[in-house]
C-alpha cells in the first residue's frame, strides 16, 4: 500500500516515465512564455537584468490550428429530438463552444486534453470540465487508445499561517470488468514533493467523497483523452500524444532569441560614449556625497583607461533586414515541421494569405487540419455516449439511447463570413445543398427559420398573381393593338379562366392538385416558348399530341392543363398564312 510520494510517476499503478511529463512542462513553458530575464555587462561590468522580449510563436502555431479544427460552427447532434434537446442544454450549460476551443489549443500546445464530464450536485445537471496533460497519467501501455488513467487534481489550504499542498489522485480502472473510481489524497508541505497519504476527510473539499466507487451500466470511462495526429516520435509508443510544437522547440526558440537581440539592438541603437576612466572617477562635493555623472545602469557609456582625458561618440548601425530575414527563415522551418504550408506563418512581403487560401491552395495545410478533425470528430462522438451513460446513472435523462451522432465541422476553415457565403453559393449554385441548408449555415437559421425566409423572397420575387405575370409577360411582347391569333375565342377564353383558377393563389398556398406558387408560375421565357408551341400546332408545323407531350415535359403542368392551353388549336383553329403577315 502506497504511503507516500515523491513524484505521482512514483505511484506503482503508473506506467508513465517522468521524462514525459518533464517534456509537457517544457512545453507548457513555451506555450506561456515564461522566461527569465536575460542578464548583461553595463557600463561598470557588473551583471544587470533585462526582460527577455518573445513573440510566443508557439501559441500562435497552437491557435492556428485548433482555430482551422475547431470554432463555434461545429454543431454536435443525435438524431433524436429528446436526446438532441438534452445535449444541446448540457453543451450550452458548460459553454462548450467558447470553453471547448481555448482548451484545445492550450492541448495542442503541450500534448493533449482530457474531457471530463461531470455530474454537478449544486444544479443537478451533466457539466463537462477539462483536464491538460501535465495532470493526465494513463494507468495503460496502449499507443492507441486510453481506457484507464489517473487524474490529479491540486490545491492548497493554510494551516497555521503555513502554506501545505494537497494533491487527489482519482484512479480510472476496469477491475473485473466493472469501471471503478477510487480516490486518494497526499498532503505534502512542499509544492515539489507529492506527500504522504492522508483521509479524504482532510479536507472539507473532499470530505464526501468515497474512497472507492463501482460504477455499473457503463461501456466507457468518465473521461475522453485527445491528441495531435500523428506519432509520438519524442516518447515511442507512449499514449500521450505530442505537442504541436514538439518538433519545432529549437526553431521556436531561436525566433524568440532573434526576436529578443532584434529588439534590444534597437533600444540601443542610440549614441554611444566613449570616455577615458577620468569621467568614470567618483568625485564628492563639499557635502561628501558622490557625484555621479554617468548613470551606471546603462550601456550607452563606455569607459577606456588612456592617460589623457578625452571623450567621443559613435551611433551604432540597425540590422532590421537582416533580423526580419533571418526569422523568416526559420519561421518557414517551423512550417515545415508543424505541418503547415509555406506561407502560413512567414511573410513573403508582398501579401498575406487568409485562411481559406492557404487550405485550400496548399495540400500540406490542408491533410493537417484533415487528419485532426477525423481525431476530434471521434473524441466528440465518445464525449456524447459518455453523457448519456452519466445521465442516465444519475436519471437526468430516461429516453431512448438508440440514436446516431454527428459532428459537423465544415465551418472550420473560414476566415470570414463573405468565403462562407462564396462558399455556400457555389455549393447551392452547383445543385449539391439546397437554399435551406445553405441559410442555416450561413445566418445560423432553425429550420423553420430557413423555411419562412424562403417564402418571403419568394413573396417578394412574385408580388402579384402569377396569371396576371403571366398575362403582363405576353402583352410586353406585343404591340398594344396586336392581339394572339384565335386568342379571343370563347373556348380558348374559357381555357384562360380554368388555368388561371387553378393558379390564382398565393404565396405558400396549393391548388387542388397540390401545387404552390412557385410551381405553376412562368417567367417571360417561358411563356414565349409556350406560345410558339400553341402557334406551330395551329400553323400545322407542330403534331397536337406531341404538343400535349412537350407541355408536361418542360412546363410544371399536368396532361388536363395541358390540353386546356391548347384549345382548338390544331383542332380546327388554324393560322392562315395571311393572318401570319
Amino acid at each position: 500500500m502506497v504511503q507516500s510520494l515523491q513524484k505521482i510517476t512514483d505511484h506503482p499503478k503508473i506506467a508513465m516515465p517522468q521524462a514525459e511529463y518533464d517534456r509537457i512542462i517544457e512545453n507548457k513553458q513555451l506555450y506561456t512564455a515564461a522566461f527569465p530575464d536575460v542578464a548583461y555587462l553595463n557600463t561598470e561590468g557588473q551583471t544587470s537584468f533585462r526582460e527577455y522580449h518573445a513573440i510566443n510563436t508557439a501559441k500562435i502555431v497552437s491557435r492556428k490550428l485548433a482555430k482551422l479544427v475547431y470554432n463555434d460552427g461545429c454543431t454536435m447532434t443525435v438524431d433524436n429530438k429528446e436526446a438532441n434537446d438534452f445535449l444541446q442544454n448540457v453543451l450550452e450549460t458548460s459553454k462548450f463552444k467558447k470553453n471547448f476551443g481555448e482548451e484545445l489549443e492550450g492541448g495542442y500546445a503541450i500534448s493533449g486534453l482530457a474531457l471530463r464530464p461531470y455530474f454537478d450536485s449544486k444544479t443537478e445537471k451533466i457539466k463537462i470540465a477539462y483536464c491538460s496533460a501535465d495532470c493526465f497519467y494513463p494507468l495503460e501501455s496502449n499507443s492507441n487508445d486510453v481506457n484507464e488513467a489517473a487524474i490529479a487534481t491540486k490545491t492548497y489550504e493554510t494551516e497555521n499561517d503555513k502554506t501545505v499542498y494537497y494533491t487527489l489522485l482519482e484512479f480510472h480502472e476496469w477491475i473485473s470488468g466493472q469501471y471503478t473510481i477510487t480516490n486518494e489524497l497526499y498532503r505534502s508541505d512542499s509544492i515539489n514533493v507529492i506527500g504522504i497519504k492522508v483521509p479524504l476527510s482532510s479536507i472539507q473539499k473532499y470530505a464526501d467523497l468515497k474512497e472507492q466507487t463501482v460504477v455499473k451500466n457503463v461501456t466507457r470511462p468518465f473521461f475522453v483523452y485527445l491528441k495531435l495526429a500523428g506519432k509520438n516520435n519524442v516518447s515511442y509508443g507512449s499514449p500521450l500524444g505530442l505537442g504541436v510544437i514538439d518538433n519545432s522547440k529549437r526553431q521556436l526558440m531561436d525566433i524568440n532569441d532573434k526576436y529578443d537581440e532584434f529588439m534590444w539592438e534597437i533600444e540601443e541603437a542610440k549614441t554611444r560614449i566613449v570616455a577615458s576612466d577620468h569621467f568614470f572617477k567618483t568625485k564628492y562635493d563639499d557635502n561628501g556625497r558622490p557625484i555621479q555623472r554617468f548613470n551606471r545602469e546603462s550601456s550607452v557609456f563606455h569607459k577606456l583607461s588612456a592617460d589623457d582625458p578625452f571623450i567621443d561618440e559613435f551611433t551604432p548601425s540597425l540590422r532590421s533586414k537582416e533580423f526580419i530575414e533571418s526569422i523568416n527563415f526559420i519561421l518557414r522551418i517551423v512550417e515545415m515541421n508543424t505541418g503547415f504550408s509555406a506561407g502560413t506563418f512567414s511573410f513573403d512581403g508582398q501579401s498575406v494569405k487568409t485562411a481559406t487560401e492557404v487550405v485550400s491552395e496548399n495540400t500540406e495545410t490542408y491533410q493537417t487540419r484533415t487528419d485532426n478533425v477525423l481525431i476530434v470528430g471521434e473524441a466528440l462522438k465518445e464525449l456524447i455516449i459518455t453523457i448519456f451513460e452519466m445521465a442516465s446513472l444519475y436519471k437526468l435523462y430516461t429516453g431512448t439511447t438508440d440514436f446516431k451522432t454527428s459532428v459537423d465541422f465544415d465551418d472550420g476553415v473560414f476566415s470570414s463570413k463573405s468565403e462562407k457565403l462564396e462558399y455556400n453559393t457555389k455549393a447551392v449554385t452547383m445543385g449539391i445543398m439546397s437554399k435551406e441548408t445553405a441559410m442555416i449555415k450561413q445566418f445560423g437559421y432553425t429550420k423553420k427559420e430557413a423555411q419562412d425566409e424562403l417564402k418571403r423572397i419568394d413573396a417578394e420575387m412574385l408580388n402579384q398573381d402569377p396569371y396576371l405575370q403571366q398575362n403582363k409577360a405576353e402583352t410586353s411582347l406585343l404591340d398594344e393593338d396586336e392581339t394572339i391569333p384565335g386568342a379571343k375565342t370563347e373556348t380558348n377564353q374559357a381555357n384562360v379562366g380554368e388555368v388561371s383558377e387553378k393558379v390564382d393563389m398565393e404565396g405558400g398556398q396549393t391548388n387542388e392538385e397540390g401545387q404552390t406558387i412557385q410551381q405553376v408560375s412562368l417567367n417571360g421565357a417561358q411563356v414565349q416558348a409556350l406560345l410558339n408551341i400553341v402557334q406551330n400546332v395551329a400553323k400545322g408545323e407542330l403534331p397536337y399530341n406531341s404538343a400535349i407531350e412537350m407541355i408536361v415535359a418542360a412546363f410544371p403542368y399536368d396532361r388536363k392543363t395541358a390540353i386546356a392551353l391548347l384549345g382548338d388549336a390544331g383542332k380546327g383553329f388554324t393560322i392562315k398564312e395571311d393572318e401570319q403577315e
